[in-house]
């Protein structure tokens, strides 16, 4: 039986509920809820050490980091199959899975931040009790940047640095499917499981007209292709467990 520990508006983890959707799999849901710091918690931690989600635990066998996860996935359940035959395809989707999380990942987390992330977490906690939880936090790199950005937030700057950074990333984006209705040419694979999070993100932070039909037409057409997918409809439509609202950013 296959575990998933995610988080419901995760981007990493929405990436790997859409694997598991296209590919058909049963998997047991663990919500771990990160604006309550359950990530944090040393029954966590101890399956994940970086503190983060998702994990994968697949008969006591524990994986994380998303893109290694959609892999072992892909390795584990051929039957339906989301990496291509060809060489060069397949090397296609990989530098775009790459992509995902070295372009994308943290540059759409610092354009959520001031918008969205900060908002949520001061309506629910003073800043004492969100620095407490930073020490807490098992993982330097997520434990100081929480630290720094409780100080001094993130700048206009910095907003600015992360939004050129995804610009370009777009760009290349829209380039690559000059070739082909997909990431990696002909057919859907892993790298537009792993990409769809990002687009679904960028749509609803400041700047949506950076993917928008008019500016980025083959990236507006790849974003429908997506949402027409059954497993889209499946992995981002997972309820909050706490509401039970159907959202899907």
């Amino acid at each position: 039986m296959l575990k998933l520990y995610h988080y419901w508006s995760s981007v990493c983890s929405q990436k790997v509920r859409m694997c598991l959707a296209e590919k058909g799999i049963a998997w047991q849901s663990h919500h771990v809820d990160i604006f309550r710091f359950e990530n944090y918690e040393p029954w966590y931690t101890a399956l994940n050490p970086k503190a983060v989600v998702p994990t994968l635990d697949h008969d006591g066998r524990v994986l994380i980091e998303s893109n290694v996860i959609l892999e072992y996935l892909e390795d584990n359940f051929p039957q339906v199959k989301l990496r291509p035959d060809d060489l060069y395809a397949r090397a296609l989707m990989r530098l775009w899975v790459y992509n995902s999380e070295e372009l994308a990942h943290w540059n759409v987390n610092t354009c959520s931040h001031n918008l969205r992330h900060a908002k949520r977490m001061d309506k629910l906690y003073s800043r004492e009790e969100q620095l407490a939880a930073a020490e807490r936090c098992p993982n330097p790199a997520i434990a100081l940047r929480l630290k720094q950005r409780l100080q001094v937030g993130v700048s206009q700057g910095e907003e600015e640095e992360a939004y050129a950074k995804l610009d370009y990333m777009l760009s290349q984006m829209e380039g690559r499917l000059a070739d082909g209705p997909w990431l990696a040419g002909r057919e859907f694979s892993l790298a537009d499981a792993a990409m769809a999070p990002m687009i679904n993100r960028i749509e609803v932070l400041a700047r949506p007209e950076m993917v928008a039909a008019a500016r980025r037409p083959r990236i507006a057409e790849w974003w429908q292709r997506i949402q027409a997918r059954p497993s889209y409809v499946e992995a981002f439509s997972f309820q909050n467990p706490d509401t039970n609202d159907p959202i899907k950013r």
